[in-house]
């Protein structure tokens, strides 16, 4: 019944693009994170956003969606660190779960980064086996760009929502650390040149 209720209800996707939906993105550049619902930041409740918490690198939220739910179900997408980034390679770096609870009117959206992953509730479809989704099969690896995780549609088969995480690929210095390690590297080979020419000398 789980995977029916995904199944089904992301199977609309190709035929309800059409329809006016709502993007919403967690944004882990930094460790800093946030999120925004069509563009525009999101920091606390208010339209379609209750019980807003953000703590340490992660942020959850109730969304307020219509529709009645077939099932309560809940589903998750890890993206995993790659070949280029600073931890092992497979280690989950972010990860979106959303648990649908009749009556189906809000669906608790979590959103987290390593070290404050949201934990995946019992019995939850990881959504990348659901090719109605339209995700890349595991291993789903993060690539600095905005990468969908998954789909909301609801009971009449319209869009109701796309989510989509952008993280970091790895951690990138700050200007200015680059700048103190440049010039900490100069001093250093000035520094071994002058003892190599005293002791040519």
């Amino acid at each position: 019944m789980r995977r029916q209720f995904f199944s089904l209800a992301i199977g609309a996707l190709a035929t309800a693009m059409c329809c006016s939906a709502s993007v919403i993105v967690f944004h882990d550049l930094t460790d800093a994170v946030f999120l925004t619902i069509d563009g525009q930041p999101v920091t606390g409740n208010g339209g379609r956003v209750t019980n807003f918490v953000q703590i340490g690198e992660s942020i959850s939220f109730d969304l307020i969606v219509t529709g009645i739910s077939l099932a309560a179900n809940a589903g998750f997408t890890n993206l995993l660190d790659g070949p280029s980034s600073d931890d092992s390679v497979g280690t989950v770096s972010d990860r979106f779960v959303a648990t649908f609870a009749e009556p189906f009117a809000a669906v608790h959206i979590a959103f987290g980064s390593d070290p404050d992953l949201p934990t995946i509730p019992p019995g939850a479809q990881d959504l990348t086996t659901i090719p109605q989704q339209g995700l890349p099969p595991n291993p789903y690896f993060e690539d600095g760009t905005v990468q969908k995780v998954g789909t909301l549609i609801n009971n009449t088969g319209a869009v109701s929502d796309t989510l989509f995480i952008q993280s970091d690929v790895s951690d990138v210095p700050e200007p200015g650390t680059s700048l103190l390690i440049g010039t900490s590297l100069a001093l250093i080979r000035g520094i071994a040149r002058r003892k190599r020419a005293k002791a040519g000398r």
